[in-house]
C-alpha cells in the first residue's frame, strides 16, 4: 500500500472499516495490529491511528492490557458518512438499504418543503442544472449518481438552516449508497419525480415539494425491495463497479432512486 502517511492512514481506515462492516472482523473479535499492518503493508502506528478513528465511530474499543476489539453493530455511529460509505460495493443488504430509505423518508420531505419557502433564484437554478446533468445524453452511471447527490445537496443548502446543513454528508452518503446498490432501473420515472420536486421548490410550494419528495423516496424504498442486485452487478477488470453506460433509448427500462 504505497502512499504518503496521510494517504496510508485513509486507505487503512477504509480497509479496516469495510472489513468490519462486511463481517470479516465480527463483533467481539480482537484486532491484531501487527497482523493487519503486515497484510496492508503499513506500520503499526498507521494501523493504530486508523483504529483511533474507528473508536470514535463506535466500531472498536481499546482495553488497556487486553487489546482492541470490534464492538456490536448496535453501538456504531451509523449516521456518520464514513460508516454509510463503507457499505457501498458490498453484498446487497436489503435490511440496511431499507433502513437508509426510511431514514431519508423522515428527513428529506421536510427539507424540500423548507427549501421551497427559502430558496433563492440561484438555488432554484442549481436544482434545474442538476436535473439537466441527470438527463444528459452521454449517460453514465457514476455521473448520474454525482448529479443525484448534487440535487439533494442543493435542496439542503436552499433551507438556509445551519443545523440541517450539518447532515449534508449523511444525506449524500445515503443517496450514493442507495444509487450504487439498485443501479439504474426506472430511470425516466425517477427523473420525472425529481423534476416535480424542483418545480414545486421553484414555485415556492412547500406542500407540493414535500409530497413530491415523498414520491421520490417511496420509489427509492420500492427499488430496494425489488432490485435483483446479483443480476445487475457489473464489474470492471480490476474487480470494482464499472461505470455502466445505458443508451438513451433504453433508459425507461432502468431505475435509480
Amino acid at each position: 500500500m504505497a502512499a504518503g502517511e496521510g494517504g496510508q492512514h485513509e486507505a487503512v481506515l477504509e480497509a479496516i472499516g469495510r472489513r468490519i462492516v462486511a463481517g470479516e472482523y465480527p463483533a467481539g473479535a480482537p484486532l491484531d495490529l501487527g497482523l493487519i499492518g503486515n497484510e496492508l503493508g503499513v506500520s503499526r502506528s498507521v494501523v493504530r491511528e486508523a483504529l483511533r478513528v474507528l473508536d470514535t465511530l463506535g466500531m472498536v474499543r481499546a482495553w488497556p492490557k487486553r487489546g482492541t476489539f470490534v464492538r456490536l453493530r448496535s453501538e456504531w455511529s451509523w449516521l456518520h458518512p464514513l460508516v454509510l460509505s463503507w457499505h457501498r460495493g458490498l453484498d446487497y443488504d436489503v435490511g440496511f438499504l431499507e433502513a437508509v430509505a426510511q431514514m431519508r423518508e423522515i428527513i428529506e420531505p421536510r427539507v424540500a418543503g423548507i427549501a421551497a419557502l427559502r430558496r433563492t433564484k440561484a438555488e432554484a437554478d442549481e436544482l434545474r442544472s442538476a436535473l439537466a446533468q441527470m438527463a444528459a445524453d452521454d449517460w453514465d452511471m457514476e455521473r448520474f449518481i454525482e448529479a443525484d447527490v448534487r440535487f439533494h445537496r442543493a435542496l439542503l443548502k436552499a433551507t438556509h438552516n445551519e443545523l440541517l446543513l450539518q447532515i449534508c454528508g449523511v444525506v449524500e452518503a445515503a443517496v450514493r449508497t442507495h444509487d450504487q446498490a439498485v443501479y439504474v432501473r426506472h430511470w425516466s420515472e425517477s427523473l420525472e419525480l425529481h423534476r416535480e420536486v424542483a418545480d414545486a421548490v421553484a414555485r415556492g410550494s412547500a406542500e407540493d415539494a414535500e409530497a413530491a419528495m415523498r414520491r421520490v423516496l417511496a420509489q427509492a424504498l420500492s427499488d430496494v425491495k425489488t432490485a435483483d442486485h446479483d443480476d445487475q452487478e457489473i464489474h470492471d477488470p480490476a474487480g470494482g463497479p464499472a461505470a455502466l453506460r445505458v443508451p438513451s433509448e433504453t433508459r425507461s427500462d432502468h431505475r435509480i432512486g
